[in-house]
């Protein structure tokens, strides 16, 4: 059964690559979102937030309504400046069969058997849409699909009974129709790279304006090979919209990778997580160093212990390993704990209190990630679950005398 919607697709990125940047505090001004939904009446709505950073940073908003079926919904501006698309959930989760209630919209053509959360857009804030149809998706144990409780816990294969609706665009170039008609944007295809970044390239020229692309490019910012590739795309968009939030943020990740790919790697002091006393990232300069940035609460992390488990048995002697943990002070036990149960072999460092500039100083704004560092302190971005990147990895330690 092709459950392809746009919900999915979002945590797909989170399942993946667990994007942990900074979120402000909200600001004054606000803006109000109107969903007309015909052909089903509601007697509640809300609209689910999904902040940029941990899976965790959400907020959910309540609608207003007179007859069930035009919702009006107030977002703060601070809030939407960071939000690239909402969850409409039409009623709360039910903790006694674990199933989440959501509604959603139809793609744009008949061939499109996906459905797609909402994407606000400020030139057109009215939305509106017609009933089509309400399934229910059974949910998996170890499908990957969470509702999250708080901030250590989620629910696992939950099941999703899904509203569908369908949107008569009127031939508007809307941004909900951007997210449907490009919905793997942020997606770069490494065995076909050259094809695919040109395929960004002409999206992103050809939408300067559009706040979802953008939004979509701050998620993949740390994907690209090189940064010189990041700014060729950055440089499509237009002024106004550099100026966002995630226009800005993008931004600065590219400059400020570009100066550590450039000025080679800065080994700063970090305390070890078993023996609490600090030591720098970098212990033996003579040798290769492999750092992986992680954290208790990234899924993706812990997939790919077992393959880091194969290079530290494979490479041991000639190439040292660690972990640099993203946890802060509440979620650092967990970690701890993680170490213990996997009996991790390499060291482990912490950055709680620091996270934010471990982050921007070493390009870890997506995890899990990975520095191979030289023994002349030069720096490469490598990713183990690639071929190419594994091959290279063990070429460059074995001939190293």
């Amino acid at each position: 059964m092709k459950i392809k919607i746009l919900y999915f697709f979002i945590l797909s990125i989170i399942l993946t690559s667990c994007d942990n940047r900074p979120v402000k505090t909200e600001l004054p001004g606000i803006q109000k979102m109107t969903l007309q939904l015909n052909g089903k009446k509601y007697d509640e709505l809300y609209l689910k937030a999904n902040l940029p950073g941990h899976f965790v940073n959400q907020k959910i908003y309540a609608g207003q309504s007179e007859d069930g079926y035009k919702w009006i919904f107030t977002i703060p501006d601070s809030i939407i400046e960071m939000v690239s698309y909402y969850q409409i959930r039409t009623r709360p989760f039910d903790f006694n069969t674990n199933t989440a209630y959501f509604a959603s919209f139809k793609g744009l053509t008949k061939d499109d058997s996906s459905y797609y959360d909402y994407v606000y857009d400020e030139k057109n804030p009215i939305l509106e849409a017609t009933y089509i149809d309400t399934k229910l998706y059974p949910g998996v144990k170890g499908d990957g699909y969470y509702y999250v409780v708080n901030d250590t816990f989620g629910i696992d294969g939950i099941s999703r009974n899904e509203d569908m609706f369908s949107v008569d665009f009127k031939k508007r170039n809307t941004e909900l129709e951007l997210s449907m008609k490009y919905r793997f944007f942020a997606f770069i295809d490494m065995d076909n790279y050259e094809i695919s970044l040109a395929e960004k390239d002409s999206i992103s020229s050809k939408y300067p304006d559009s706040k979802y692309l953008m939004s979509q490019f701050y998620s993949m910012c740390s994907s690209f090979k090189n940064m010189d590739d990041a700014k060729k795309i950055y440089a499509n968009f237009s002024k106004e919209n550099k100026s966002t939030w995630f226009g800005e943020e993008s931004g600065n990740f590219i400059a400020n990778n570009k100066k550590l790919y450039s000025s080679g790697f800065e080994n700063v002091l970090l305390k070890n997580s078993a023996t609490e006393t600090s030591e720098p990232i970098i212990r033996d300069s003579t040798k290769f160093t492999l750092v992986i940035f992680s954290a208790s609460w990234c899924s993706p992390c812990h997939k790919i212990i077992p393959e880091l488990m194969d290079v530290y048995k494979d490479l041991n002697g000639k190439l040292e390993m660690v972990y640099i943990s993203l946890d802060q002070s509440k979620t650092v036990n967990d970690w701890k704990k993680l170490i213990k149960e996997k009996s991790i072999p390499w060291r482990s460092l912490l950055t709680v209190g620091r996270v934010k500039e471990i982050e921007d100083k070493y390009d870890a704004g997506s995890i899990p990630h990975m520095l191979l560092v030289y023994p002349d302190k030069s720096v490469k971005k490598i990713d183990i679950r690639q071929k190419e990147d594994k091959e290279m990895l063990y070429q460059l330690v074995k001939h190293e005398k």
